[in-house]
C-alpha cells in the first residue's frame, strides 16, 4: 500500500500509487515520446532507452569536467592561459635580382591574438551603466537653457 491514498468528496478511497503502477508502461500524452515511467519509447511503445540509463548519463555529464563542446573548451583554455606571448619576428628576405628593390611586408598570423575564444570572452565582458533620466540628461548639457 502506498502513501498516495486519497478520499474523495463522496467518501471513496482512490489509490493513486496503484493507478501509476498499472499505467507506467502506457505512452504518455505529449510530444516527448516517453511512457509514464520516463523511458524513451519507439512508435510501437517499446522502451528503447530506460530512464535509469538517461539519469546516469546526465549525472556523469554534470560531475565530469570533460565537455564535448569545442567552443567552451577553447574558452576554458583561453581563460586559464598562462604562457607568455612570444614576439613575432619578420624573416630576412635576400634579393639577388637586378630589379629595383620593393619593400616587402610580411603579415603575421598572430595579428588576431586569441582567435574566436578571446573574441567571445571579450564580448561577454559588458560594462553596465545606469540609464539617465531626461532631467539628468538636460542637466549635463552645457550652457544656459533658461533665463
Amino acid at each position: 500500500m502506498t502513501k498516495k491514498v486519497y478520499r474523495t468528496a463522496l467518501g471513496k478511497l482512490v489509490d493513486l500509487g496503484a493507478i501509476q503502477l498499472q499505467n507506467e508502461s502506457v505512452r504518455a500524452v505529449g510530444n516527448m515520446k516517453v511512457n509514464a515511467r520516463g523511458d524513451l519509447v519507439d512508435h510501437k511503445n517499446n522502451p528503447t532507452v530506460r530512464r535509469n540509463v538517461q539519469v546516469a548519463k546526465q549525472y556523469n555529464r554534470q560531475i565530469t569536467n570533460v565537455s564535448d563542446d569545442p567552443v567552451m573548451d577553447s574558452l576554458r583554455h583561453a581563460q586559464y592561459k598562462t604562457d607568455p606571448v612570444e614576439p613575432v619576428t619578420e624573416p630576412v628576405v635576400e634579393t639577388t635580382s637586378v630589379a629595383p628593390e620593393v619593400p616587402m611586408t610580411v603579415t603575421s598570423e598572430r595579428s588576431n591574438e586569441g582567435g574566436l575564444a578571446a573574441a567571445i570572452a571579450k564580448a561577454r565582458q559588458v560594462k553596465q551603466e545606469l540609464l539617465k533620466t531626461p532631467k539628468q540628461q538636460a542637466q549635463e548639457t552645457p550652457g544656459v537653457t533658461k533665463i
